[in-house]
């Protein structure tokens, strides 16, 4: 699978050219997740295979929402325990039957059969209960009940016939004789004890909410011990192997019900050693030209076969109605005080027409009232735990589900998840996980071994279903929407994976220009045909594309197996875009503060500004590299002027001195010819606003000044031909600081203005006066005239 991710990372480093082909690569867990499967799983290695067998034996029921809670006598008679009203199921081969129903407002949430072959069953609702049938048609007895107790969670039974109950929501942990006589033989400040596992001896290890801890109890020295404290909030199942390896699976939901974007799982490269993939082979190419290629994975079993290539002359056709197309486009851990089971609908203990239990009873956040939502995984996903027995503890495990079950079959792990009902197997030593199964409702709640087969316990839909050792006939798998941005016409699809005798994968694809595909605005699905390393996507040049798998298998014991998926796309070329062009002058004017009645202020000398700067946003729909072309023209109707081409950078500056004064334009012309072959390059253009190109200072004319009572009166007229004029200033006898001074009417705003003004506090002598007008182009007019000042007038 590394082979795509490199051939990825190479293509991300060659140029954008819009003839390039692209690739949707689907190689990965991730990968294959987002598509929709039908007895089809995806492996945490990224392989695609069938899935177990699932076989249902009860479908669902009126009375049943959940099953909870699953136990087999020792003639293989299976119960299973149900809710929300207390109906207890009795399996014998694929016949179900209901065995006893206790009350409308009762949950089984614990079954185990004793060691006298009797079924206890461990309730939860107004009350929890602990009941008793010696046999079936016998009448349930009650065995236990204590005060606050209204879940028991979990039930196991000692060696010597003691037997030990999680409860809630009070967190205790009871241990009770077979006479009924009880006490609490851990008392801990958790809500929930959710799940227990024994070790066959005199150790029990108990999981619990709201604080995902995980107890080890010595029942006989009473003594109490946290293994693990997880950092999800609670402790959904527990398994030992035979080891001595316990696992602790996490089922913590999120606080409100909702789409999560949790984490996949860590991606994993490569397998270890001792790994059972199959990697697929590629034969030699046959003789003559070209040249063979060498088989990287020579001796490997069952390849997907070579394909023989097709005549030219459809992708000919697609070619001509891809260029068609292109014309016409270019036209137009928080720990949380609630606990958090999510179990479902129909599931609440107390319906609304009983009794509300107590302030303070706080069930696991899952079991609500029927058609309430279910809760979806913690953001990050949830975690299986391995502690072995020196108290290591490793993650094994993580997904954005829910650890609803877990058991320990032929030396492998099987977890049973919410919400979206897949059943993994687990190898630690191998590093795999297989998802083995998906089922119709959403939470696997119970797993439990029989011969041949495991029996699961379900809910969201409540239902009962075996499943199988061997893998199912049939099953498909569906890609995502895959979206090339564009209407694009649709090249090779190159398969790897492994076919063993009696299987087969057959391929199809369809396409569409919206985004949500159905039967009407789509086109059909395309004809079946056999997986080949190469097949050609038959579908029409569309935006979006969908492929189909459908393996199958005669022989139960062998599945079709795909590692990789390579879809082969080509966008046409679309024109550039330009967004927008501004120039200098569009940013603003010089002096757009002068003439607005505020009081004079120092002024700088006047610099002229004769370079017009521009930017433009230029942008290619197929990430092409783009070159410029800039053009000018006087006014609006001259002929267009090649300014400056080739420019790669979005921006130019132009001296404008070389251009007579007058209204401009200018255009940018955005081309990807070098990124096309010869003659198939496009190009757009946009034009600016006008703009003024000024060169000439303003004329001074009329300056005269007259003197009296120590004051100096002047006045002048000043004009602009092109550029209206925008401030105007004085200096006395060559001073390098000019005075702001406005016009007549107190605006700078037009061709011609009048200026007037006084100086006051001049010593008596002659002195220079110099006026200067600028416009608004900062081009500078200056004029001077002398005056003579008297004794300064007495007071």
């Amino acid at each position: 699978m590394s082979k795509w991710i490199g051939l990825v990372i190479a293509a991300i480093g060659l140029p954008a050219l819009a003839v390039q082909t692209s690739h949707w690569t689907h190689t990965n867990e991730g990968d294959f997740k987002n598509g929709t499967m039908e007895n089809v799983v995806v492996t945490n290695l990224g392989d695609l295979k069938l899935s177990r067998a699932v076989k249902t034996l009860l479908e669902q029921d009126a009375k049943v929402s959940a099953v909870y809670a699953l136990a087999a006598a020792k003639d293989g008679t299976v119960y299973a325990g149900t809710g929300p009203q207390g109906v207890v199921l009795q399996i014998k081969g694929d016949k179900v039957k209901e065995l006893i129903k206790l009350d409308d407002v009762t949950n089984v949430f614990s079954l185990i059969v004793d060691k006298e072959n009797g079924l206890l069953i461990g309730t939860g609702g107004e009350t929890g209960k602990i009941y008793r049938i010696a046999k079936p048609g016998d009448k349930p007895k009650e065995l236990f009940s204590a005060e606050g107790v209204h879940y028991i969670w979990c039930m196991t039974q000692a060696v010597d016939g003691t037997i030990y109950a999680g409860t809630g929501p009070t967190g205790q942990l009871y241990q009770i004789k077979p006479d009924g006589s009880h006490e609490v033989l851990l008392d801990t400040d958790e809500n929930n004890l959710l799940c227990m596992v024994s070790d066959g001896k005199d150790l029990l290890y108990v999981g619990t909410d709201p604080d995902g801890l995980v107890y080890r109890i010595n029942r006989k020295t009473k003594e109490a011990y946290v293994v693990h404290d997880a950092p999800e909030s609670e402790i959904g199942a527990l398994a030992l192997d035979g080891k001595g390896n316990l696992y602790a699976g996490t089922a913590e939901a999120m606080e409100q019900a909702g789409e999560t974007e949790a984490a996949s799982a860590t991606e994993k490269i490569g397998r270890p050693e001792s790994g059972s993939g199959v990697p697929i082979p590629t034969p030699a190419r046959p003789e003559p030209k070209p040249p063979e290629v060498p088989n990287p994975n020579p001796g490997e079993p069952d390849p997907i076969p070579k394909g023989k290539s097709k005549d030219k002359k459809d992708d000919v056709k697609k070619l001509m109605l891809l260029d068609v197309i292109a014309t016409q486009s270019s036209a137009t851990k928080t720990k949380a005080h609630e606990p958090r089971r999510p179990i479902p609908p129909g599931g609440h203990p107390v319906p609304s027409t009983a009794p509300t239990p107590s302030v303070g009873i706080t069930p696991p956040s899952g079991i609500m009232p029927r058609g309430a939502e279910t809760g979806q995984p913690r953001e990050g996903g949830n975690a299986i735990y391995r502690i072995d027995k020196e108290g290591l503890v490793h993650e094994i495990f993580r997904q954005p589900v829910l650890v609803m079950s877990m058991i320990v079959n032929d030396g492998a792990l099987l977890v049973g998840t919410g919400n979206e009902g897949q059943i993994y197997q687990i190898n630690p030593d191998q590093e795999e996980t297989v998802a083995l199964a998906n089922v119709e409702a959403k939470q696997v709640m119970a797993l439990l071994p029989v011969p041949g087969r495991i029996i699961l316990g379900l809910a969201n839909t409540g239902s009962i279903s075996a499943l199988t050792e061997g893998f199912a006939s049939e099953g498909t798998y569906t890609s995502a929407v895959l979206d090339a941005q564009q209407v694009s016409r649709f090249g090779k699809m190159q398969l790897h994976g492994s076919l063993p005798a009696g299987t087969s994968i057959k391929v199809q694809a369809r396409s569409g220009n919206i985004s949500e595909p159905n039967d009407t605005f789509w086109s059909k699905w395309t004809e079946s045909t056999s997986a080949q390393e190469f097949l050609s996507v038959t579908a029409p040049a569309a935006r979006f594309l969908q492929y189909r798998l459908t393996l199958a298998t005669s022989d139960g014991k062998k599945t079709p197996v795909l590692d990789d998926v390579d879809v082969s796309y080509q966008s046409p070329n679309l024109a550039p875009v330009i967004k927008s062009i501004k120039t200098s002058s569009s940013a603003g004017k010089s002096g757009e503060n002068a003439g607005n009645g505020a009081a004079p202020a120092i002024v700088a000398p006047a610099t002229a500004n004769h370079t017009e700067a521009l930017t433009w946003e230029g942008s290619d729909p197929n990430g092409d590299e783009l070159q410029y072309r800039l053009y000018f023209r006087r006014g609006s109707q001259s002929p267009w002027i090649l300014l400056k081409d080739k420019i790669k950078e979005a921006n130019f500056e132009w001296d404008t001195r070389s251009a007579s004064d007058g209204w401009y334009e200018l255009k940018v012309v955005a081309s990807d010819e070098l990124a096309n072959a010869p003659g198939s390059g496009r190009e757009t253009s946009r034009i600016s606003d006008p703009l003024i190109v000024d060169n000439t200072p303003p004329v001074v004319s009329g300056l005269k000044s007259a003197t009296g009572a120590g004051a100096v009166r002047v006045e002048f007229a000043a004009s602009d031909r092109t550029s209206t004029l925008a401030s105007f200033g004085y200096t006395v006898d060559s001073s390098e600081q000019w005075q702001s001074v406005l016009p007549s009417d107190k605006i700078a705003d037009s061709l011609d203005e009048n200026v007037n003004f006084s100086i006051s506090g001049l010593k008596p002598g002659v002195h220079q006066i110099a006026v200067r007008a600028i416009d608004a182009k900062g081009n500078p007019a200056v004029a001077t005239v002398n005056v003579t000042v008297d004794a300064p007038a007495k007071p």
